[in-house]
């Protein structure tokens, strides 16, 4: 399935916010679900492939970006679901970044909420929102 290109921007969105999380000369262990990316982020588990994965010395980062389409499907929630109980394994800093575009955070937060009581630990989940003219 092609991709849209607000879905493409907004996983650039979460790598830029990914760099932000790390080391600099670490950057190389991003894997993104993108043409520019040379390794896939690998499956969790349930068989889901986040748009980001990052995992080096204790700490782990899972990406992925939603459109206004995708965010509240039946498989959007399975994956976040996925994504956030993997977090809630890791035996070191774990976070679960989201890209919506803004008017979608609200809803994602609430969804995101209702999961996150099934999934109990010292995991950080950012919901970034896509603003202005990026996306």
């Amino acid at each position: 399935m092609s991709e849209s290109i607000q879905h493409r921007q907004l996983v650039e969105f979460l790598f830029v916010q990914a760099l932000m999380l790390i080391d600099a000369d670490t950057k190389d262990f991003i894997c993104l679900d993108s043409l520019v990316s040379s390794t896939m982020p690998p499956q969790t588990d349930e068989g889901f492939r986040p748009d980001l994965f990052y995992c080096y010395q204790k700490k782990l980062i899972i990406g992925e970006a939603k459109t206004s389409k995708d965010f509240d499907t039946a498989h959007s929630r399975q994956q976040y679901e996925s994504y956030i109980k993997k977090c809630s394994l890791f035996q070191g800093q774990a976070y679960f970044l989201i890209a919506v575009p803004w008017m979608e955070t609200a809803a994602t937060f609430n969804i995101i909420q209702r999961i996150r009581k099934e999934y109990p630990g010292n995991y950080i989940v950012k919901i970034h929102e896509g603003i202005g003219g990026f996306l």
